[in-house]
């Protein structure tokens, strides 16, 4: 071990820092060695007999290519010339043969010399084990949520037709035999048609989470300010029922697809004007912002609020705060909110207060631009 400082160390190293050296090169738990370009390990420390197995006798005479794996020996022996070129190598992963016949993957980081390259061999094997691992859980869990996604597309596009049925004769039962029943038997038929209409705005929203979930978002110029004002069109019922005030903000033009953000913008005024106090009207507020790479835009009301425990839950599936004699709902709007927002790319999160209101803010990024073209201009 001394000869390896007395030649690595510069002579103005004092004994005792060399020393100090030594002690640290013989208990690195890490593979370290100078090489000689010769082919041959000139010094190297105990730890390559500890994790290989060969003795020293044998590191020290055998050509280390042949410790290589023989499928990694060509992309060595490139990493090798480098060196010998002054460059250094940072993170080089092969396979090591160990004297029981073993592999082991090594990460390397070398740098040259005069005479020998110098390297550093960390054992990456169970990291590498563990990415792959989780690299396939990762692809068994994507195909699962597919195998989940096509099944409730096509299970709620079968379900479409028999429930169209079933309202139909109940409709039509309504019309012409409802003279003829008790009261018991009205109130029957009235729940009854109650229930298909619930299923029918629940496959409806299964059928948009399927094809959210699904379809790449087709990017274009969006006027976010049409967008809104195309939204209240449609809600302009649920608004003059509640007696609802819609305030909306400059609004700029981005990149999106339109009938997502339509959706994801009906889905969040509609919740605003619904969860409004008892003993007040609702009132909304549609803003946007530019941050850094994108636009956040807001949904804010002086509604019933959301309790700080509930503020992550409300956007999983199914997920409801209130009975549906208290609001009506399938509990899939804020669900499909999320998708679209993940599918362009960003996020959505509210800030409430319980009796205080509530903001969901929807971060959209920038589209990618394509190298060589110029980005849009994006008002804000």
């Amino acid at each position: 071990m001394e000869r390896l400082h007395t030649a690595a160390a510069p002579s103005s190293v004092a004994p005792e820092a060399a020393g100090h050296l030594a002690r640290l090169f013989a208990m690195s738990p890490d593979l370290l060695a100078a090489a000689g370009f010769d082919g041959l390990l000139k010094e190297f420390n105990d730890a390559w007999e500890q994790q290989l197995g060969w003795t020293r006798a044998q590191l020290g005479t055998r050509p280390y290519l042949e410790i290589v794996h023989p499928d990694d020996r060509q992309a060595t022996e490139r990493e090798i010339a480098r060196l010998a070129a002054g460059e250094t190598v940072t993170e080089y992963v092969c396979r090591l043969l160990c004297a029981d016949g073993s592999i082991r993957w090594m990460a390397w980081s070398g740098a040259p010399g005069d005479e020998a390259f110098y390297i550093v061999g960390r054992d990456v094997s169970d990291r590498l084990a563990m990415e792959h691992e989780l690299a396939q859980r990762a692809e068994r869990l994507q195909g699962t949520n597919a195998e989940l996604q096509d099944f409730a597309y096509t299970a709620s596009h079968d379900l479409s037709e028999p429930l169209r049925m079933v309202a139909s004769f109940l409709s039509l039962l309504e019309r012409r035999s409802a003279g003829g029943l008790d009261e018991s038997g009205r109130e029957y038929l009235r729940q009854a048609l109650d229930g298909a209409g619930r299923m029918r705005h629940l496959i409806d929203d299964l059928l948009l989470y399927s094809r959210v979930a699904n379809e790449e978002p087709r990017r274009q110029q969006v006027d976010l300010g049409e967008l809104v004002a195309d939204v209240l069109q449609i809600l302009g019922p649920a608004i003059e029922q509640e007696d609802a005030t819609i305030e909306v903000g400059h609004l700029p033009t981005l990149e999106a697809e339109p009938g997502q953000i339509a959706q994801l913008l009906q889905n969040l005024i509609g919740n605003a004007v619904k969860f409004h106090a008892p003993d007040r009207p609702a009132v909304v507020r549609v803003t946007a912002r530019r941050t850094i790479g994108g636009t956040v835009v807001t949904v804010a009301d002086e509604g019933i609020g959301i309790p700080d425990a509930d503020q992550e839950r409300i956007f999983a599936m199914f997920t409801r705060l209130h009975g549906r004699d208290t609001y009506a709902g399938t509990g899939i709007g804020l669900a499909i909110c999320r998708r679209i927002a993940e599918r362009h790319g960003g996020r959505i999160y509210v800030e409430s207060s319980v009796d205080s209101g509530s903001a969901f803010h929807t971060l959209l990024p920038d589209a990618p631009t394509v190298p060589g073209t110029p980005r849009a201009a994006t008002a804000g």
